[in-house]
């Protein structure tokens, strides 16, 4: 019996930031192509150069679920992350911003669609204004 696309997001998102380990081929298409705020992914390697570079920024990481469902073909999560800004966090091309030691908190919703039991296509949405404000404030 195949996972339920609720409990597959749950793993994915657990995977993708850090707080648990996970093949990305179990719960991700190779073909899988992903949006956020700060990034656009196309295929199972760029998914893991992302997910890497996210292990590099941020430490102590624990992923809270406000709440999970599945409608259709659609799975969607309520989710609040806690991490510290312990390394580089690289934002787009050359821009990256160093370490801070701040302990961060945000708050998002991610939606995927899906193809045979794994995530197809994924859109994370998150205040990226908000991250910024808590690691440059003074």
């Amino acid at each position: 019996m195949s996972a339920s696309r609720k409990d597959v997001l749950v793993k994915a998102l657990e995977a993708e930031v850090g707080a648990q380990p996970a093949d990305p081929s179990t719960l991700f298409t190779d073909d899988v192509v992903g949006w956020s705020p700060l990034a656009s992914v196309s295929g199972l390697p760029a998914l893991a150069e992302l997910a890497a570079q996210r292990e590099e920024a941020f430490s102590n990481v624990v992923l809270l679920f406000r709440g999970v469902d599945e409608v259709g073909n659609k799975a969607f999560a309520e989710w609040v992350i806690e991490a510290d800004h312990t390394g580089t966090l690289v934002l787009t091309g050359n821009a990256a911003l160093e370490p801070t030691g701040r302990r961060v908190q945000l708050a998002g919703v991610t939606v995927a669609d899906f193809r045979d039991g794994k995530i197809r296509s994924y859109r994370t949405y998150f205040d990226d204004f908000s991250l910024f404000e808590q690691l440059v404030e003074d």
